[in-house]
């Protein structure tokens, strides 16, 4: 995955290299306190295995990456209090569409990227021997499928589709993060950066893997900002954008077919899906104490 940044919607890219290490050296002792996730700069990876090259070549695939929101908390005196709690989904919009339970509005089914949420819940931290932070929790797949009638027929006028069918499966996980030292605190909002990962395989979880390998995960824009025109006129060329984008790496090209009617093998890349990995990149804002929680 890249990051770059957008000056304007037809302006010049400038790359950025994605920061996902997972070692951090020095000191041990992370912030203490709550911190919420800004999902408005925070990040989830999704990568799964697959085969290039007609399956000679194993190599990884990114199949999407999703927005972050949630909190995370942190105890010094006791590392087991320690929580993580958020939840990953497409960025059709800032926040999920669905909820854990399935709850969901109507006009949302008419989109295909809105019908995946992905949560974890941990159930207890501990200190790994190299300093991170180890937590193993609940990881939740909530999704909502619509069963689709496109048989053929004299009247056919296209796809029928189903009721909402709701699914919620859960399994367990662990997700290991880096520690940020006590004192990192140094962005602009007080905030923090944190990164972590977990690798799930297919025989564990299969509904999850084939969710996300199903699932449209639309590019994401970190700390988007758009500016509008005052007035209308026939220069206006609609709303000017800045932000961070991340960008999918492009797959390898299959080789030119011999022939303008030859239609050539379509299996030169293949997603396998026995494993899947979860990336995650947040950015944490401390909770001053007696505000709100809600709504981030």
């Amino acid at each position: 995955m890249s990051k770059h940044t957008a000056l304007s919607a037809t302006g010049v890219i400038l790359l950025i290299p994605a920061i996902l290490a997972l070692t951090v050296p020095g000191k041990t002792t992370s912030p203490s306190g709550s911190w919420l996730v800004d999902n408005r700069h925070s990040d989830a990876q999704l990568t799964a295995d697959g085969l290039t090259d007609y399956g000679k070549t194993k190599m990884a695939f990114t199949i999407g990456t999703g927005r972050i929101n949630g909190r995370v908390t942190f105890d010094n005196d006791d590392s087991a209090k320690s929580s993580f709690d958020f939840t990953m989904y497409p960025a059709t919009s800032m926040v999920p569409s669905i909820d854990e339970g399935g709850k969901f509005l109507s006009h949302w089914l008419s989109n295909m990227a809105n019908q995946t949420l992905v949560c974890f819940h941990s159930k207890g931290v501990v200190r790994t021997p190299d300093g991170r932070m180890q937590t193993t929790g609940n990881l939740v797949l909530t999704r909502v499928d619509r069963n689709v009638d496109a048989t053929p027929s004299e009247a056919y006028a296209g796809p029928v589709y189903g009721p909402p069918v709701v699914h919620r499966i859960t399994r367990e996980a662990k997700f290991i993060f880096d520690v940020p030292a006590a004192g990192s605190n140094n962005l602009k909002d007080g905030g923090i950066q944190l990164s972590g990962s977990t690798s799930v395989y297919r025989e564990d979880f299969p509904q999850l893997v084939k969710a996300v390998i199903s699932t449209y995960w639309p590019p994401v824009v970190l700390d988007e900002k758009c500016q509008y025109a005052a007035g209308v006129s026939e220069a206006y060329s609609g709303s000017q954008c800045t932000g961070t984008y991340l960008k999918t790496p492009v797959l390898p090209e299959a080789p030119q077919t011999v022939g303008e009617d030859f239609p050539g093998r379509t299996d030169f890349n293949t997603v396998v899906g026995e494993h899947l990995t979860i990336a995650v990149d947040m950015r944490l804002t401390p909770i001053a104490s007696g505000s709100p929680t809600a709504g981030n």
